[in-house]
């Protein structure tokens, strides 16, 4: 006669194995480093992250879920805890190239609006769109941090 063998893993092993993975994976797979963090998160699809480099943080939001077609986005600028509303403001949302599909992007220079910087951007499919958020401050000198987005 024989006899079948069933091998058994504990759901817990299994459950802790994952919290574990993604634990480690909080910073996009360990690409935060040299000099920038990210904090990131929809909520509600709501777009809310957080990005710091060369002394500065900034926050991008949307006040609506973001969708395919237009959305309105807000960057407020810090430097040392102080909002910043002296430098110039540009994002750049793209998908690259794929087969089957062009290369599309989405460029706009935000405006000052009281403290923080606001912008209309159109995405014109759902998908990731990755992003480039570039600032020129007083000096001159341009920063960017790049991130992406879910449609």
């Amino acid at each position: 006669m024989k006899r079948k063998i069933v091998l058994t893993i504990p759901f817990m092993l299994i459950i802790g194995y994952a919290t574990a993975n993604a634990q480690g994976m909080q910073c996009g797979a360990g690409k935060c480093g040299s000099g920038m963090t990210q904090k990131s998160g929809f909520q509600n699809g709501m777009l809310h992250e957080v990005k710091e480099k060369d002394g500065y943080r900034l926050v991008l939001e949307s006040e609506k879920p973001l969708v395919v077609g237009n959305n309105a986005i807000k960057v407020t600028v810090f430097q040392n805890g102080t909002k910043k509303d002296d430098v110039k403001v540009k994002i750049k949302f793209f998908m690259p190239e794929m087969p089957g599909m062009p290369y599309m992007e989405y460029k706009t220079k935000l405006k000052k609006e009281g403290s923080a910087y606001i912008g209309k951007v159109n995405f014109s499919m759902g998908g990731t769109w990755q992003y480039q958020l570039k600032w020129k401050d007083r000096e001159g000198k341009v920063h960017m941090v790049r991130g992406s987005v879910n449609i």
